[in-house]
């Protein structure tokens, strides 16, 4: 009987040793991350894509009467972000509300700005605010996200930061692809 019992206890140790411990990212009443005030690092691998049904946007600076002048005005993303895991790629996306061409040291560029929402796959919600600059030649771009205060749900909902953007145009095709680093803040 004793060898049993032995036997169930160091099961149940081994069992509760090897749960996963979701409390630091599931309760937003945690001290530990929520009330220190703290930078937590975050960083992304994002896949983004023209959402084909979404309006079509004029690229100030270019020429209004060539179809070229315009893009659609908003990216549909996918991919995985630290304290979010995978993305919803339905939900989740760029909007831009303003792009705008110009010339730097004989170089175009565009200029994007906008809004955008993040979701992961248990329905967390980070909303933000995006700009970039980026090459009308190769693609590549630098930008900064910052999230909106009170608008995030879940782990997010306290959460407000800064993400710095870099990427270019995948070679698989005509997505952007990114490696995000920067901070959140839970307060």
């Amino acid at each position: 009987m004793k060898t049993l019992l032995y036997l169930f206890v160091v099961a149940f140790l081994v069992i509760s040793g090897c749960a996963k411990d979701d409390a630091l990212y599931v309760n937003p009443e945690n001290p530990e991350l929520i009330n220190k005030k703290e930078s937590v690092p975050f960083e992304a691998n994002l896949h983004a894509v023209n959402d084909l049904n979404s309006d079509l946007i004029l690229i100030e600076g270019l020429d209004p009467e060539d179809p070229a002048s315009y893009s659609h005005s908003r990216l549909l993303i996918s991919g995985t972000a630290t304290h979010i895991g995978k993305l919803n790629p339905v939900k989740s996306y760029y909007t831009f509300e303003k792009l705008v061409f110009f010339m730097e040291d004989g170089q175009p560029f565009t200029l994007n700005s906008g809004t955008g929402c993040i979701v992961g796959a248990n329905g967390d919600v980070i909303e933000f605010t995006h700009e970039a600059k980026q090459s009308a030649i190769d693609g590549s771009y630098t930008g900064t996200i910052n999230i909106i205060p009170g608008t995030g749900t879940g782990i997010f909902e306290c959460c407000t930061g800064t993400i710095y953007s870099v990427g270019g145009w995948s070679e698989d095709g005509p997505g952007i692809w990114s490696i995000n680093e920067g901070y959140l803040v839970y307060e």
